[in-house]
Parts: structure tokens; C-alpha cells; sequence
């Protein structure tokens, strides 16, 4: 895809939309947008369906942790790009550095704070696969939704995980890739990679995850 193009296009929609005296800064602000066009096309994987095997591989972060803080603010030098700055308290990282909590900042939007606010409440535990932070900062879940993972616990005490749409698709292929690069799951991840939808055990949802870590990275 031709981003240069794709921003070029999206800059004169944008303008036509500002009011006719608009200002320098309301401007400015239109251009940093298209800036971080690259951050949110990171892949083209943030909207496309992907699978736990693609976000093990692709992911620089990925952190289990309880939400602390979420702060709406401008991005630094351009304060009419909004911006929710997420603090964890780290449970376990399991790719990334090391330390007890983990600030993180996302693009959320024009009309993204109401969908940022929900996406991240105070006190929720979170399973997150992230890229590494571009060069504004930025860092958004593979996949927006299906790199971002809840955790609740049932009636019965039992933690179970599920990101933004209900792990539909989330296991789709993912026992062939395994057998292909030589990894051989275990029957307990097995079974939570034969799950078409719904929440499925951490317990075991971890360990499928930490085997799928070893997945080669530049595939």
C-alpha cells in the first residue's frame, strides 16, 4: 500500500472539512494526523482477522497487568491529536522490560473517548499485545480488539480470557501452524486452540501462548 498516497488523499479530505478561516494549529493538527498513519497501519493487521499465532509472533509487548490509571491528554506538540496514556501494574511480562508497571500511549480519535474509556477501566486486568511505541509515542494492540484480552474470573473462581470479540477466530489455524514450525501443544492446548469462540481458561491460554513464543518472528 501506498501510505505517502494514502496520506496525501486523507490530508485534502480532511481540509475540506475545516471551516474556511481555519486556524494554523487546527491545520498543523490535520498533518500530525496523517503522521501517524504508518502507526495505525501497522499492519494492515489492525483491522484484518489475525490469529494467537500472529500475535505472539508480531507482538514487542506483551504484558498481563491491572489498569491503575487511564489518562486522556493531547499528543505532546500537538495537542489536538487525542491520546489515552494507559498505566499497568504489571502481573507478568512476558515480552518486554522488565519493572512493576507499564505506560503505554494510544491514538484513540476524534471520536474515540468514550470507546478508550471503556477499553480500559480503572482496576481491570488486561492481557495486551502491543508493537513497539513509534517514533510519537504511539502503541495500540495488534489488531485493536483482538490484541486486547479481558480477564475476568467466574463463579466458580476460575480466571478466564476473551479479547474484544469474544476470541472469534482468535484460534483459526493455529495447531497447523504449530505442527509446520515443529511445536507439538499439548492436549490442554489443544483443546483451547479447537475453541471457534468464547472465553477459554487463562490457565491454559497462557501456556498456548508461551508455546506459540517460540514461533520464528520474522514470519
Amino acid at each position: 500500500m501506498d501510505y505517502g498516497r494514502l496520506s496525501g488523499l486523507i490530508l485534502r479530505t480532511m481540509k475540506s472539512f475545516l471551516p474556511t478561516r481555519a486556524t494554523p494549529c487546527s491545520f498543523l493538527a490535520l498533518v500530525a494526523a496523517t503522521a501517524l498513519l504508518p502507526v495505525a497501519a501497522m499492519g494492515e493487521a489492525l483491522t484484518r482477522p489475525i490469529n494467537l499465532a500472529f500475535l505472539a509472533r508480531r507482538a514487542e509487548i506483551i504484558v498481563q497487568g491491572r489498569v491503575l490509571e487511564t489518562r486522556h491528554e493531547g499528543l505532546p506538540n500537538y495537542p489536538n491529536i487525542r491520546t489515552v496514556v494507559v498505566t499497568l501494574e504489571v502481573e507478568r511480562m512476558w515480552r518486554g522490560p522488565e519493572g512493576k508497571r507499564y505506560t503505554f500511549r494510544q491514538y484513540v480519535g476524534p471520536h474515540g473517548w468514550r470507546q478508550a474509556k471503556a477499553g480500559y477501566a480503572a482496576g481491570e486486568r488486561l492481557l495486551l499485545f502491543l508493537p513497539r511505541p513509534s517514533s510519537y509515542g504511539l502503541s495500540s494492540p495488534l489488531g485493536l480488539e483482538q490484541g486486547h484480552f479481558r480477564i475476568v474470573r467466574n463463579r466458580l473462581g476460575e480466571d478466564l480470557i476473551a479479547n474484544q470479540f469474544g476470541n472469534l477466530g482468535l484460534f483459526k489455524n493455529v495447531p497447523e501452524t504449530a505442527e509446520r514450525a515443529g511445536l507439538r501443544l499439548d492436549e490442554a492446548q489443544l483443546r483451547v486452540a479447537s475453541t471457534p469462540r468464547g472465553a477459554v481458561p487463562l490457565r491454559d491460554f497462557t501456556s498456548l501462548v508461551v508455546r506459540l513464543m517460540s514461533l520464528p518472528r520474522n514470519e
